[in-house]
């Protein structure tokens, strides 16, 4: 058989030829031996066209183009050759959800098309397909549960629990990675991280799950990231990502409800993640719509700004706008809050390590994600240290302490 990636040499071509031969149609091949179709179609055109099918009657939909003939010296006929053309090809079915981006053709000295490449491109998926996939995927979760209010909270404090880059299906081989990861590694790493994150983390009356992107892995089925193309080691299908995303997101605001008075919860999008971020808000609203302590902020910005007493707060993934852009920003986009505030922040996502900056009054800042490195990361040489934290915030004080929980790295031997 052919060789993948290689042009088909006529020994292969002359392999189905003798099936041909042999079953007499290509539905008979087809249901004798479970050979695909359209491969069986291609080869015989190609020995068509390549005069490989000697005294065989013409194909259906071929028509006899030249005839060559072989003598021997005696002048007896060894062998003819009936060279054959496609009168058309099979009707073109452009797969679902694409669409036809351009046609090349193959042109003989007659000017008839010998062969043609239509060339295809996925088409940008409707919000509401995605939203669909959620609601499907999500189609057994129930209501949430009805959780009390804690007994005693602090007023004047609120808590960010930061969710910074959980890749949620990312996949990563021990060997090649330095460490084994995928979708049930990851429930069975960030669950409990999150549970200790929120267990040690003061009972401030108002928390804040704030998503900083890529909250995702993939942004779809096609497994690479939307606008550079790059192709990604994707553990499942993308309605079963999209599901262990949301699932954990509830199990952390659940965990709030249970320390906060209420939740304020913000997913950003990210580099990753652009349309599958606003959708997993979407989804989080319609649970949470009737709920008096949830609040789903479903703004579709790249931007979130809170302010609080003397503090203002700001947020975005960091793929687009850098760090040194970010105070200015917060200022001419929020003027009002920045006169009125005296502690401002402002947090980012997208290089999965603790960096930040401190200009004109303004911390900038990112944060390490939990999830192992996938193989494009092992072979750049990163290697930051993971963890999940939370900041808690005085609204006349500002910053008044942060809890780390720390993911312990275990490698693949």
């Amino acid at each position: 058989m052919a060789r993948p990636g290689l042009a088909l040499d006529d020994d292969d071509l002359l392999e189905t030829v003798e099936l041909y031969r042999l079953h007499g149609s290509i539905n008979e091949i087809v249901r004798k031996t479970g050979a695909v179709r359209r491969t069986l179609q291609r080869r015989l055109k190609r020995a068509a066209e390549r005069g490989l099918l000697g005294t065989e009657p013409v194909l259906p939909g071929f028509q006899i183009s030249r005839t060559t003939t072989v003598r021997e010296s005696d002048g007896t006929i060894s062998r003819e050759y009936i060279q054959q053309r496609p009168e058309s090809g099979d009707e073109f079915e452009v797969p679902d959800g694409h669409s036809i981006s351009g046609v090349s053709s193959l042109v003989g000295p007659d000017n008839r098309v010998i062969n043609q490449w239509i060339k295809t491109r996925a088409d940008k998926r409707p919000l509401t397909d995605i939203v669909g996939e959620i609601r499907e995927a999500l189609g057994e979760c129930t209501a949430p549960p009805s959780i009390s209010a804690p007994v005693a909270s602090e007023i004047d404090l609120a808590t960010v629990y930061v969710v910074a880059d959980w890749h949620v299906g990312l996949l990563a081989w021990g060997p090649e990675a330095g460490q084994h990861y995928d979708m049930k590694i990851a429930e069975a790493t960030i669950l409990p991280a999150m549970s200790r994150l929120v267990g040690s983390s003061p009972a401030a009356s108002q928390a804040i799950v704030l998503g900083l992107g890529d909250l995702l892995h993939s942004d779809g089925y096609d497994n690479m990231t939307a606008r550079s193309k790059n192709l990604l080691d994707v553990d499942g299908r993308y309605p079963r990502v999209l599901k262990t995303a949301v699932k954990l997101l509830i199990h952390t605001i659940e965990l709030a409800l249970q320390k906060h008075d209420t939740v304020l919860v913000r997913i950003l999008p990210g580099n990753h993640d652009d349309e599958s971020a606003i959708a997993v808000t979407l989804a989080l609203s319609m649970r949470y719509e009737n709920h008096d302590r949830v609040t789903v902020d479903d703004d579709p910005s790249r931007f979130w700004w809170w302010r609080f007493g003397n503090v203002f707060l700001g947020a975005t993934h960091g793929d687009q706008a850098k760090m040194p852009q970010l105070p200015l920003l917060m200022a001419t986009e929020r003027p009002e809050d920045w006169g009125a505030t005296k502690y401002r922040s402002v947090y980012t996502g997208h290089v999965h390590t603790k960096t930040g900056i401190e200009m004109g009054g303004v911390t900038v800042e990112s944060f390490q994600t939990p999830v192992a490195r996938d193989a494009w990361h092992a072979g750049m040489g990163y290697n930051a240290s993971r963890s999940v934290c939370s900041i808690t915030h005085h609204r006349k004080f500002g910053e008044v302490g942060r809890n780390r929980v720390a993911i312990i790295r275990e490698d693949t031997e």
